[in-house]
């Protein structure tokens, strides 16, 4: 098992050999996305029901709350109504009918800074949000007997620490690739520049590749944080071709969301909190597990010798 070590015996319901042996293709595939659908619709409600502070971000992107003032558009308004004070030229009159529209913006008040606060509040819940979806996710693969929000919450409660502590991680990241990523893109087209853009592009693939890893393996493996994320590294580069397909399918999934909001605002943002989420990860979870079972589940067979006449026992301890 080398890199791979854990405590894969502890007290658990873990997985039998036999909920392990079919193979994961499309065929297989498409009858569980078919089978579990509606389950999946649910499981997105579920999730955007545990990140609910993430209501209070969108209604502050919406103009919730806030004192309107006026205040114009161009920049060139500023200098142009200076002259304007010294000299009514006519070509100034007509140069500030042309950069002295106005727009509409907000100042913070008190709603504001309620839902900023309670926005701020996903960063205890995002990453329990995740680990119960892949949880539930899972055991769809697996085919195993699921209900559906008992074991969704059952699963916070089991792993909210870890959870919790990897979802700050995850929000972390996130935030550092997007920040270098607009940085380097917008910060001037030198060759410096775009290799630092062309890098954090590469680490931020490898990244989106390797999360759903790291929520498997929490939900499945006692292990401490430094080796799950270890062992998610190795894992997805084991998987990496799996991880581009299941990857490029989520991604279409959110592309997908992303054009009818472009053309339908309303329809998107219900698309989104319908199905969008549940749907991409699904793909992932998909594409992942298969990896996992190969590299740290049947290995474990292929050493352990399990007597006919005994209770076959977990291979593994279940965090869910």
């Amino acid at each position: 098992m080398g890199f791979f070590r854990n405590r894969m015996t502890a007290p658990g319901r873990g997985v039998k050999k036999e909920d392990v042996t079919e193979a994961f293709g499309l065929k297989r595939f498409f009858v569980t996305f078919a089978d579990k659908f509606w389950k999946l619709v649910v499981l997105n409600l579920l999730y955007f029901l545990v990140n609910l502070p993430l209501f209070g971000i969108f209604a502050y992107l919406a103009g919730v709350g806030g004192i309107p003032y006026a205040t114009p558009t161009s920049v060139v308004y500023q200098p142009m109504y200076g002259a304007l004070m010294h000299d009514s030229h006519p070509a100034l009159l007509a140069l500030h009918g042309a950069v002295g529209i106005q727009t509409t913006h907000n100042a913070p008040d008190t709603v504001t800074y309620v839902l900023l606060g309670l926005g701020l509040l996903v960063l205890f819940t995002f990453g329990m949000g995740n680990a119960a979806l892949t949880y539930v996710q899972r055991n769809f693969v697996r085919r195993e007997p699921v209900d559906l929000a008992p074991d969704f919450f059952l699963c916070i409660k089991k792993n909210f620490r870890q959870a919790m502590a990897l979802g700050l991680l995850d929000l972390l990241f996130v935030f550092v690739i997007a920040f270098d990523l607009t940085n380097y893109l917008y910060g001037g087209q030198t060759f410096g520049t775009l290799v630092m853009f062309y890098a954090s592009l590469f680490i931020s693939l490898l990244y989106l590749m390797m999360r759903p890893y790291l929520y498997l393996l929490s939900v499945t493996f006692d292990l401490k944080l430094g080796r799950l994320i270890k062992n998610a590294w190795i894992l997805t580069v084991a998987g990496i071709g799996r991880n581009l397909l299941c990857g490029v399918m989520a991604a279409l999934v959110f592309v997908l969301n992303a054009v009818v909001f472009a053309f339908i605002p309303s329809l998107g943002v219900g698309m989104l909190f319908i199905f969008t989420v549940s749907f991409a990860w699904f793909f992932q979870i998909y594409g992942a597990w298969p990896v996992v079972k190969k590299h740290m589940i049947d290995p474990f067979y292929e050493e352990k010798t399990v007597s006919p006449d005994e209770e076959e026992e977990a291979v593994f301890t279940d965090r869910g």
